[in-house]
């Protein structure tokens, strides 16, 4: 599945490490694993990337970052909080958040009502009593799980972000943890990559072994989504078809609501408009070939959804952003491309007919 949750109820340290090596993430109520990530209006894949702790040594420009913001500013170690300063700062930053974002610091910080074994910590630096940055951290047994850091704009030229990894990656040192998981990076060149100025990290296969460099794993699956998804789009305007591409950010409601087979669970797909109506043409990973399935409105589905748009979504021209269902899909095979559309499409004629 390109998209797995669990409860965070009850968490013990030693399983929260074992998540951790497996490429799982926390949010705030779930722990959650995604291999697909829907942002500036395309599908990337998601590579998860850690580093050992003991083989760390920072390069020459980040010792010198560390060792200067070390003398300018100080350090505080504790209890997550949350509170109109450090909201603030969470705020500031919102707008540079992808896909869904919490409307505030709250929804991002784990409560102690979710009862997990493991220490949840913050990282808060401060420039005389001013708050300037906060980065919220978990600790398991053996392992760190960088989950969120908001700073003052202001600082830019402090390299906050970067300063407050550098940080963590000390405290995991004199913790005596074996990794440090900073999130993950995508399969093509993004804002991500700031993480991978650390140094050399390990990544993580598809088959959950780690590796000392990405070119000793496979490609991702969203890059054969996007190639299969190309090749359709070849495909559709070879039999005069006009497809316009959507990226569907609600596809994880198809992966995680498993009672609702209906929910369209591809995370792109064209529109194309035929004589049996509108449709849409996608690749599906799970099936492994092309469907060919119509499109829904949803109005009887009740989830939980605390989250807001960022602004990639909220502007992006390309995505759907309302759940969709299908009361229909038929594979569409590559080598008869133009043949099985064709049938599929007078069979909905024949339908239409007959239902009149």
């Amino acid at each position: 599945m390109l998209v797995q949750t669990a409860s965070i109820f009850g968490l013990k340290r030693s399983q929260y490490d074992d998540l951790l090596s497996r490429g799982w993430f926390r949010g705030n109520g779930i722990v959650y694993r995604s291999e697909v990530v829907c942002i500036d209006s395309k599908v990337y894949g998601i590579r998860n990337i850690r580093f050992p702790v003991s083989a760390f040594s920072m390069r020459k420009c980040h010792k010198k970052l560390f060792t200067q913001n070390q003398k300018k500013f100080s350090i505080r170690i504790g209890t997550p909080q949350s509170d109109s300063k450090r909201d603030k700062l969470y705020q500031g930053l919102k707008s540079r958040f992808k896909a869904f974002v919490h409307e505030n610091l709250d929804g991002v910080l784990l409560s102690p009502r979710q009862c997990a074994d493991f220490d949840a910590m913050e990282i808060a630096v401060f420039d005389g009593d001013e708050l300037i940055a906060v980065s919220y951290i978990d600790v398991g047994d053996r392992s760190m799980a960088s989950i969120l850091c908001v700073y003052s704009r202001e600082y830019s030229k402090n390299s906050l972000g970067i300063y407050t990894m550098l940080v963590e990656m000390d405290l995991a040192k004199r913790l005596g943890l074996d990794y440090y998981y900073p999130g993950y990076v995508l399969d093509e060149p993004s804002a991500f990559d700031y993480k991978l100025e650390l140094g050399p990290c390990q990544w993580l296969s598809h088959a959950d072994v780690w590796c000392d460099s990405v070119s000793d794993i496979q490609p991702t699956k969203a890059d054969r989504i996007r190639t299969q998804m190309e090749a359709a789009k070849c495909r559709l305007q070879l039999a005069g078809y006009q497809p316009h591409l959507k990226i569907y950010p609600y596809y994880t409601l198809g992966h995680l609501l498993l009672e609702r087979p209906d929910l369209v669970r591809v995370p792109s797909y064209y529109i194309v408009d035929t004589s049996a109506g509108q449709l849409a043409v996608a690749f599906d990973l799970q099936m492994d070939t092309f469907i060919c399935f119509d499109l829904h409105s949803v109005v009887d589905l009740d989830f939980p959804n605390t989250l807001h748009l960022s602004d990639d979504y909220a502007a992006g021209p390309n995505y759907e952003l309302e759940p969709k269902r299908c009361t229909f899909f038929h594979r569409i095979r590559m080598d008869f491309f133009e043949a099985d559309l064709h049938h599929i499409i007078q069979l909905l004629m024949h339908a239409n007919m007959v239902a009149e």
